[in-house]
């Protein structure tokens, strides 16, 4: 993955081939240069849950919790986002199937576990799912998710 150096040395190295063929260097405002360099990060730094819903979760369940029709579920206002948070942790962190709790019965793909995740950043994804998705349901602390943890069979 390129890093914001890789940008700066490449720029670098196309202003002196071009300096070398006798063409004027190009003036770019410092500011623009670094945006340039770096692609924006569509989560708000200030919001973990939603910097990690982005990095784990946006794939298949998309920006507006919507899922991919006949591929992966809907979780904006599912069950299991406005339920009990222990259940929403255990079932995020063994991931699986289940059609009972889905708005869309047509979808049969196994969510993967997430169990390698943090008790700090899984309680701060199931915030911001159940906040933004779950009708502004009630927050997820990292022990609600260690106690879950706790439950996986061995």
């Amino acid at each position: 993955m390129f890093r914001r150096a890789h940008f700066t040395a490449l720029g670098l190295l196309l202003v002196s081939a071009g300096a070398a063929r006798g063409e004027p260097p190009v003036a770019t405002p410092p500011a623009a240069a670094a945006n340039a360099a770096v692609p924006a990060n569509p989560a708000s730094p200030e919001d973990p849950g939603k910097r990690l819903y982005v990095r784990h979760c946006l794939s298949c369940h998309q920006a507006d919790g919507g899922g991919v029709p006949n591929m992966q579920p809907a979780i904006a206002g599912g069950a299991w986002v406005k339920g009990d948070p222990g259940a929403l942790a255990l079932f995020v962190m063994t991931g699986g199937f289940d059609s009972a709790q889905r708005k869309d019965s047509a979808v049969d793909n196994v969510m993967p576990p997430f169990a390698q995740l943090g008790d700090d950043e899984l309680a701060a994804i199931l915030t911001y799912i159940r906040q933004k998705f779950g009708g502004g349901a009630a927050a997820v602390d990292a022990a609600q998710v260690a106690a879950a943890r706790a439950n996986i069979p061995k």
